[in-house]
């Protein structure tokens, strides 16, 4: 996905909070901000992905400020609320009929999404969320998703927030369920508040799931110029992928999905919202077939 002009303010927007949690320091402060305007300056072009400037935005404050992971400590109470939530966010699930606990899942695991610190107008408490879930999906997609699913699938999740990984603990169980054999991908190293190992293994899906792996590295979304050949032939090699949060719709949107791919997430901000054609704040499980891309020019 490109970007749209109100990505320019929330790179900087969000820019600016990520230095404030990184040092104290004015002076620090205000050369990681020169840094940052300079690399908007350089990067912000009508064919960039906004998750592409915004992993190479946290890597300059980042070497600017000498802090690798602003939002350490807002990750561990987000996993520490997700879990208090989850005893009940089970019963949820467990208690409707066989035919709608993956959409039940995934839709809590949806609005899990709500878990992103510093974006303008988005309201990141999970609670306020969890309020939410008698909207259902805008888009969904997930009978569909759920019928191309046979004994021994090899199912690719790629997941997004810390917090929010404790809600796909539903998702993967259910997936497992259904005959998947589940493979989690988290980030390689910190990236805004982005999962992590430790962050899975806090909240369990280290257990939930078949295999946790990582994508290799550290970055917004899935960088598949950057991943290690061997993530890049667990995503080519797949039989079915889900992809949680706007990021992972952001950067995979470029290239050409290698299976069916169902991307779940809330429309936190206009520019993804006018990609997907949704309205913003809505929960959306949009299936893509093998080969679609939303750019035209991807290879």
């Amino acid at each position: 996905m490109k970007v749209g002009s109100r990505c320019g303010y929330c790179l900087l927007h969000r820019g600016y909070k990520m230095i404030q949690m990184s040092t104290e320091d004015e002076e620090t402060r205000r050369d990681a901000m020169q840094e940052l305007l300079a690399l908007m300056g350089r990067e912000f072009r009508s064919n960039a992905v906004p998750s592409v400037i915004g992993a190479e935005r946290g890597r300059v404050i980042a070497r600017v400020t000498g802090c690798a992971d602003p939002y350490m400590e807002l990750k561990r109470e987000a996993n520490i609320s997700g879990l208090a939530m989850l005893p009940r966010l089970r019963a949820l699930v467990e208690e409707k009929p066989e035919d709608e606990r993956l959409r039940a899942a995934c839709l809590i695991s949806c609005l899990g999404n709500v878990i992103d610190y510093d974006v303008p107008g988005n309201n990141s408490d999970i609670e306020d969320a969890m309020k939410l879930i008698g909207e259902g999906f805008y888009l969904d997609d997930t009978n569909e998703f759920k019928s191309l699913i046979l004994p021994g699938s090899r199912l690719l999740f790629l997941t997004d927030n810390a917090g929010e990984i404790a809600f796909d603990t539903l998702v993967v169980k259910e997936l497992r369920r259904l005959g998947c054999h589940v493979t989690v991908a988290v980030k390689a190293g910190p990236s805004l508040n982005d999962a992590l190992l430790e962050d899975a293994e806090a909240v369990g899906m280290t257990k939930a799931a078949d295999e946790v792996i990582t994508t290799g590295a550290a970055a917004i979304g899935v960088r598949l110029d950057e991943a290690p050949d061997w993530f890049l032939e667990r995503f080519s090699s797949a039989d079915l992928i889900v992809a949680k949060g706007m990021a992972n719709w952001e950067t995979l949107t470029e290239t050409p999905a290698p299976c069916p791919l169902l991307y779940v997430f809330r429309t936190k901000c206009e520019p993804v919202a006018r990609a997907v054609r949704v309205p913003e704040m809505q929960n959306v499980a949009l299936l893509v077939e093998r080969g679609w891309s939303l750019s035209p020019s991807a290879p």
